[in-house]
């Protein structure tokens, strides 16, 4: 069986897709990936991985007519070359024209993974963004006529795409814990009793492309809250700089450095490391995730979680019974067992739950310990990939039964 992967963003099919990728050629596929780059580092995972990357030309944080006429060319001339069995397309430009153009090529079983929908799918509050809406719904509905399954990442966004009528009757939708993250990779690193002493600072930690949506302006904001009465606590932004409309410039982030806010350590290869030397975990996030990678990999290393009570975000808290309560009364600060929920766009309430761990230090142990607990029964990457192998009719061996926490299969239209 031939499988291609399809996909947007390079790097995504090494920190994303790369257990999924090992498990297809693991069962005797040979996979073939494709991406708008041709990164070194990427083309020699995927050869390690035992498949074969194949670049294409793609534009992806924007709709560009002439360069996704290049995209659709592009993908043509891969499916017609390779004349794959199946196609696994994952992000949005991916599935809205890989899935139309694969049934085209006669490429016989279509999957599609919506791994978060971004800003397509918010509220527009303009006459451009309801115009970009109605036709990104239009392309999304025409598109996913084509699939023969289609996996989603968490029960929002099944929903929404429900309500709107997106999903076809009879297709099979499956919903997967984000894209999983893989535990030996990322180990549980305890913070023991000894290592907040009362002279040592919590360090707090942001990890994301630099995105406005992302909460990097909120966690900055809650920065400098914190530090009128907490001077000794640290805050730390990692990730890339990113070319989409909605960034944060390198001018707001070397102001925040200056004034002694932040420290920021940019793309990082090696976020676990990096996240072992971290306290607690923030992602202020209003973006409409699927469930976010970097949130996952903080769990999988016990780290605690503040997030947001947002879509795909507040997956990565379980909320104690005075959170759930917190939460139907509309609070700003909702209590979970691995960390808190708080209201978006709301960086007081993100400062309210950081000074929590400053007055409680010995709530981190405990918090993280409950976010590795929860990365286990729920996020572990081996119960991600079963969902998705069984739904190809590939099913691993050795691989843990979904715990009953886990997300289960829907059907589209039942």
């Amino acid at each position: 069986m031939k499988v291609i992967v399809l996909t947007a963003d390079a790097n995504t099919l090494v920190y994303h897709r790369g257990d999924l990728i090992r498990d297809l050629a693991a069962q005797g596929c040979d996979v073939v990936t494709s991406a708008a780059e041709d990164y070194p580092h990427v083309r020699k995972f995927v050869e390690k991985a035992g498949g074969r990357h194949q670049p294409i030309r793609m534009v992806r944080s924007r709709v560009d007519p002439w360069k996704d006429r290049e995209t659709l060319v592009d993908m043509w001339r891969l499916f017609r070359r390779e004349k794959p069995d199946a196609l696994f397309a994952y992000t949005i430009k991916s599935v809205v024209y890989g899935c139309v153009v694969a049934r085209l090529a006669g490429v016989p079983k279509i999957y599609a993974l919506l791994p978060g929908l971004g800003f397509t799918f918010v509220k527009p509050e303009t006459l451009k963004g309801r115009i970009i809406s109605f036709i990104s719904e239009w392309l999304h509905r025409f598109a996913l006529k084509r699939a023969d399954v289609i996996f989603m990442q968490n029960h929002d966004d099944v929903k929404l795409f429900t309500d709107l009528r997106l999903l076809p009757d009879g297709v099979p939708v499956h919903v997967t814990a984000g894209s999983g993250v893989n535990l030996e990779e990322y180990p549980h690193a305890p913070l023991g009793d000894t290592v907040l002493l009362p002279d040592q600072p919590v360090r707090f930690a942001l990890v994301s492309r630099l995105l406005i949506s992302k909460g990097v302006e909120i966690f900055a904001e809650a920065a400098r809250m914190l530090k009128k009465t907490h001077p000794q606590a640290e805050f730390h932004l990692i990730g890339p700089f990113d070319p989409n409309p909605n960034r944060v410039t390198e001018q707001q982030v070397a102001g925040w450095v200056g004034e002694g806010l932040i420290t920021h350590h940019g793309m990082v290869r090696d976020v676990g490391a990096l996240l072992r030397t971290m306290h607690v975990f923030v992602l202020p996030t209003w973006y409409r995730e699927g469930v976010p990678h970097a949130t996952l990999e903080a769990l999988a290393t016990g780290r605690p979680v503040i997030t947001t009570n947002s879509t795909g975000a507040r997956e990565c808290v379980r909320l104690t019974a005075e959170g759930e309560s917190q939460r139907d009364n509309g609070c700003d600060v909702m209590s979970g067992e691995n960390g808190f929920l708080v209201r978006p766009r709301d960086a007081g309430a993100v400062s309210k739950a950081m000074l929590h761990y400053m007055n409680h230090p010995d709530a981190i142990r405990v918090h993280g310990g409950a976010s590795r607990s929860l990365a286990e029964q729920v996020f572990d990457v081996k119960i991600v990939n079963r969902i998705i192998l069984r739904a190809m009719n590939l099913p691993p061996s050795g691989s843990p039964t979904p715990s009953r926490t886990s997300p289960c299969p829907l059907t589209a239209g039942a």
